[in-house]
């Protein structure tokens, strides 16, 4: 068996115990207190630019994560929410959507709903659904692309000179 270095000095008599002790000592506090020495400045730079992509990583995991809440909790709204069209619908309701006109066959009931402004129309999942004005405003805050356009308030104009004649709202262009 081979014998330790501190065996053969103290054997030697080179060595006394009371040395053997304080070494052995000395090599536990420096194991416990020892410190990774960065010898270089590559090193040390390339630490630091592992540490700032790091940080970008978890920064857009957590928006990528605050993105699909947002998502969930607009999904939600829309589906608890949603109005349901009938079959026999047949006014067409068109509306500006993506620089294209678009429309949906509704009944007269919801259209004048759709007119003043307690309905708005949603475009989710390739699909146009009709929710309440209130629940479209808290969607709006959450995806504002889902929703194809809500209500305006109106302001008149103080020198219109039509301000006197209203629309009607059964007018077809």
């Amino acid at each position: 068996m081979a014998i330790s270095l501190q065996e053969q000095l103290l054997k030697a008599g080179v060595a006394s115990k009371k040395q053997v002790n304080k070494a052995k000592a000395d090599k536990r506090k420096s194991k416990k207190t020892k410190q990774p020495v960065v010898a270089d400045d590559n090193v040390q730079q390339q630490l630091i630019e592992k540490r700032e992509k790091d940080r970008q990583l978890n920064l857009e995991r957590e928006q990528q994560k605050a993105l699909k809440e947002k998502t969930l909790k607009a999904r939600q709204i829309i589906d608890s929410n949603v109005v349901s069209i009938p079959k026999n619908a047949d006014v067409a309701h068109q509306f500006p959507h993506l620089k294209f006109v678009k429309s949906i066959y509704v009944d007269k009931q919801l259209q004048s709903q759709l007119i003043c402004g307690q309905l708005t129309i949603a475009f989710v999942d390739d699909k146009y659904l009709l929710i309440p004005t209130v629940q479209a405003h808290r969607v709006a805050e959450l995806q504002p692309n889902w929703i194809v356009e809500l209500p305006k308030k109106e302001t008149i104009a103080e020198d219109d000179p039509y301000a006197a004649y209203e629309i009607p709202d059964d007018l077809m262009w």
